[in-house]
């Protein structure tokens, strides 16, 4: 999978997921999907490199905060880009303190969403792959 294209969705919802999916390969991106954040851990772990990471904010099991825990505390995924997709508001506090890259409220408008990932990826048909 081309790293420099890759999007990994985060998101309990497996409508979502698959509305996200749709999306982001119409756009031309290679899209990884995950259920819930240990699955995306694991994803991770295994190599994925995302060029980013749209990650739910409220998953059962391990939300948006544990995640960016264990991301950060790992050296070779710290720095992944990640925009959080929320349905509910967590505070300004709460949310500031993910220390993510951008927050996208959902419903997400499918050109607000694509606008946000294209800053995290090459524009579809680039045969450039960044340095590695």
């Amino acid at each position: 999978m081309p790293w420099w294209n890759c999007i990994l969705v985060v998101d309990n919802d497996l409508d979502l997921l698959r509305a996200y999916k749709e999306a982001l390969e119409l756009d031309g991106h290679e899209v990884a999907l995950a259920r819930n954040g240990f699955e995306a851990l694991r994803l991770l772990r295994q190599g994925l490199r995302p060029a980013l990471i749209l990650l739910d904010l409220m998953m059962p099991g391990m939300n948006a905060w544990s995640f960016r825990l264990r991301q950060l505390e790992d050296p070779a995924l710290a720095s992944i880009p990640v925009i959080v997709l929320y349905a509910q508001d967590a505070g300004a506090r709460a949310m500031n303190a993910l220390g993510v890259d951008g927050f996208l409220e959902k419903p997400v408008d499918l050109d607000v969403l694509l606008g946000a990932v294209a800053a995290y990826v090459r524009p579809a048909g680039s045969s450039a792959h960044p340095p590695q």
